[in-house]
């Protein structure tokens, strides 16, 4: 998710490897270099092959930077432009620059971009080129699933042992998320398969806890320890009890030769996992339990906030994650009675407010002059949008009054609209920066608490403009379900507008009482808080309905005794990773978003009291 940092945006925060060259990724954005840089960026964000080769004649450096140092090839090698790939490349942009997130290299290959990549390798390019946090295009490739980039990147002799920051390897990121023919791919160029990482997952554990089958058969043949333990002392089948109804990953591994014992079962049984549990010998216990939803916030609460204060001690960065659907789940808590850390309230409010002062100036001059929005931070790749509306709801939801610096911020939001009516980005990062949707409902929740009242009628102008595109936009997944009906509520849509997008959202539950991501994938905490969220808050779904109660009763069962919920992260690693003390490793951040979501679904049944102080 796309971070803002002091004056500017930062996408990631980095890890501790050395850098080559250039900032770290903790640090401020820099001033964009370059003869035309920003319009460079902007034509390549805009897939104008005949805007950039424009640009490159007239003298525009192919080899700007932007806050991040970023370069144009950067961009171009990630969205598959290959025609924008060689002009650049024939007017001069270097091959292999490198910067904290990584080369060229890099972001062809977390995108899968074989003809890029390529291009480039017959360039003779750095093929295991370290990012500052150690991952490497291999890594990209694998964690992505190209396999014919894989094969490309194994073929310029690509390190297949190098670890990443949290001890990942390119086997352990294509176990996690079960890229078969990758894994094959990296097994039979030799491959380790019982490399753990720094909390002691191995690539079978990934596998496992993630529900692919066809993975954990191939790495048990290649002689991964099916009985190993992680740092908490728990095995692949303890891991999969807990994570998913995964029957086939349990016989997988009892073929293997994994030890069942009574744990595991017990696990599985407790959480309404009904076949894993049978396939261990255990009886499943009925779908509910004896935690309540005030147990269960006070619990993830505390974790969220903790891994906040850490966050914040760590970086200067201001978050999508943290600072925004963080403090919108901390502000529902805090409105619902519940103490926050007044060592986290302050600080953090003070540093948001601090950065907003700090941009209130280039906003405004921004909104007078067309070539000096072209230097807001980082609208060269469209990552506002999405930083805006994230920082702008975790006000809202805090009850942070409007000042001239959100008013300022609001109105660039809003001259990001797309003539269509929505608001989106360029480079997904799943599942938090995936749905146009999401930033369409967040952007009309923004303008209607920090839109200034001085621009009202071009306010509403553009959230009904909003609202007809959330109405008749095609949906895919269960995120745009869940936001298009939010949206819907947020632009002022009737109860007999919604019912359509309200009806699509209850109907995606699952038997087990949760709801899934993708149709593929199994039920989890960000896709089932969301989806409570949206039918409570969007749609008027009374806490009492069937429907809400079997998805709380899934999340009480689902939450670990830490007070996380685990969601495997998806995401392209486009951002640097680093540790923030929160459970689940690599996938801490998309386990801390399942774990707002998992709280505001439940905030929703606790009857809302007097704020306490702090």
């Amino acid at each position: 998710m796309t971070m803002l940092v002091g004056a500017g945006l930062a996408l990631g925060s980095g890890g501790k490897a050395p850098h080559e060259q250039g900032r770290k990724t903790t640090d401020a954005p820099i001033a964009p270099r370059g003869k035309m840089g920003q319009d460079l960026f902007l034509a390549i964000d805009h897939r104008d092959l005949a805007g950039v080769q424009s640009l490159l004649k007239q003298g525009a450096d192919p080899n700007s930077s932007n806050g991040l140092e970023f370069r144009p090839l950067y961009i171009a090698a990630a969205s598959h432009q290959l025609d924008v790939m060689q002009a650049l490349l024939d007017a001069g942009a270097k091959a292999d620059e490198p910067s904290s997130y990584g080369t060229p290299l890099t972001f062809a290959c977390m995108t899968g971009n074989i003809e890029g990549a390529k291009l480039l390798l017959d360039r003779g390019v750095k093929v295991n080129f370290l990012r500052t946090d150690g991952m490497t295009p291999l890594m990209e490739a694998s964690n992505t699933g190209a396999p014919d980039v894989v094969e490309e990147l194994l073929k310029h002799k690509a390190d297949i042992k190098i670890k990443d920051d949290g001890g990942s390897t390119a086997l352990s990121l294509a176990a996690r998320q079960g890229h078969i023919a990758v894994l094959n791919m990296l097994l039979g160029a030799g491959a380790a398969v019982k490399d753990a990482d720094v909390d002691g997952i191995t690539p079978l554990m990934e596998a496992s806890m993630n529900g692919h089958a066809d993975c954990v058969s191939a790495l048990l043949k290649k002689g991964a320890k099916p009985n190993a333990q992680d740092a908490k002392g728990r095995t692949a089948l303890m891991l999969a009890a807990s994570y998913g109804d995964y029957p086939e990953v349990i016989s997988a591994l009892k073929k293997g030769g994994a030890t069942a014992g009574k744990s595991a079962g017990a696990i599985a049984a407790t959480r309404g996992y009904k076949q894993t549990a049978t396939a261990l010998g255990a009886k499943a216990s009925a779908s509910t339990t004896n935690r309540n939803p005030r147990q269960a916030v006070n619990s993830s609460l505390k974790l969220l906030q903790s891994s906040m204060l850490e966050f914040n001690q760590s970086t200067t960065c201001v978050s999508c994650h943290h600072e925004g659907l963080g403090r919108i789940a901390t502000g529902g808590a805090h409105a619902r009675g519940f103490r926050l850390d007044p060592k986290l309230q302050a600080p953090q409010s003070g540093r948001i407010n601090g950065m907003m002062g700090a941009l209130r100036p280039l906003h405004e001059q921004a909104l007078r002059d067309p070539q000096v929005m072209k230097q807001v931070p980082l609208i060269e790749i469209n990552e506002v949008s999405d930083a805006d509306c994230w920082l702008l709801c975790g006000m809202a939801a805090n009850n942070q009054p409007p000042t001239a610096g959100t008013a300022a911020m609001a109105m660039v939001l809003a001259k990001q609209q797309s003539k269509d009516g929505n608001w989106s980005f360029s480079i997904p990062r799943v599942p938090m920066q995936s749905s146009p949707f999401t930033f369409t409902a967040l952007a009309v929740r923004s303008l209607n608490a920090y839109g200034p009242k001085s621009h009202g009628a071009e306010m509403r102008e553009r959230i009904g403009h909003a609202k007809d595109w959330l109405a008749h936009a095609p949906v895919q997944n269960s995120e745009d379900r869940a936001s298009r009906l939010l949206g819907l509520k947020w632009a002022g849509a009737a109860a007999k507008d919604r019912q359509a997008a309200f009806e699509a959202v209850r109907a995606d539950q699952r038997q087990d009482g949760g709801w899934a991501q993708l149709p593929n994938l199994h039920s989890d905490a960000y896709a089932t808080g969301q989806a409570l969220y949206a039918l409570h808050v969007g749609g008027g779904m009374p806490v009492t309905d069937p429907v809400y109660k079997r998805g709380v009763q899934f999340l009480l069962r689902t939450q670990d005794a830490d007070g996380s919920w685990f969601v495997n992260k998806r995401a392209i690693p486009a951002n640097n990773y680093f540790d923030t003390g929160f459970p689940h490793g690599e996938s801490q951040y998309a386990s801390f978003n399942g774990t707002s979501w998992a709280t505001l679904a439940l905030l929703e049944t606790i009857e809302t009291k007097k704020r306490g102080k702090g």
